[in-house]
């Protein structure tokens, strides 16, 4: 599955931003998302909005944002926490993945949401606050 590539951000009202539903099998596929949402901040294309990009993730790489495996995947969790607290990145993760793959959601970083549906999450994202995928 190749990465997501962003839109112009000039496509972007003030009132919108990016948002990417996305399975991804590795830590190495989340750690190039997160790299290139920071590269955009640092270059001045994202701002501090609370949420110019959100990502809902399920897969795999979920079990890296569990508390527990903290330790091995230090400088990813790190990399999504500091981008969170700038408020330029939202990390959603789909329950429905979580549920039927044994994830258990209590385990999540703190700075994870959890959403009943991700596919869900993001149409209504699209629809209702028009954001723009990526």
């Amino acid at each position: 599955m190749g990465l997501p590539v962003l839109a112009a951000a000039d496509e972007v009202s003030p009132a919108t931003g990016y948002v990417a539903d996305i399975e991804l099998q590795t830590e190495t596929d989340f750690g190039r998302v997160l790299t290139r949402a920071e590269r955009l901040f640092d270059e001045g294309e994202l701002d501090q909005s609370g949420s110019a990009v959100v990502l809902v993730l399920h897969g795999p790489v979920l079990r890296s944002l569990l508390r527990p495996n903290y330790t091995l995947s230090k400088g990813l969790v790190n990399q999504a926490a500091s981008l969170s607290a700038l408020g330029v990145l939202e990390v959603k993760a789909c329950r429905s993945w979580m549920d039927k793959n044994g994830v258990d959601e209590r385990l999540l970083q703190p700075f994870v949401e959890v959403v009943p549906y991700g596919a869900e999450e993001v149409s209504s994202l699209i629809e209702d606050r028009g954001y723009i995928r990526f």
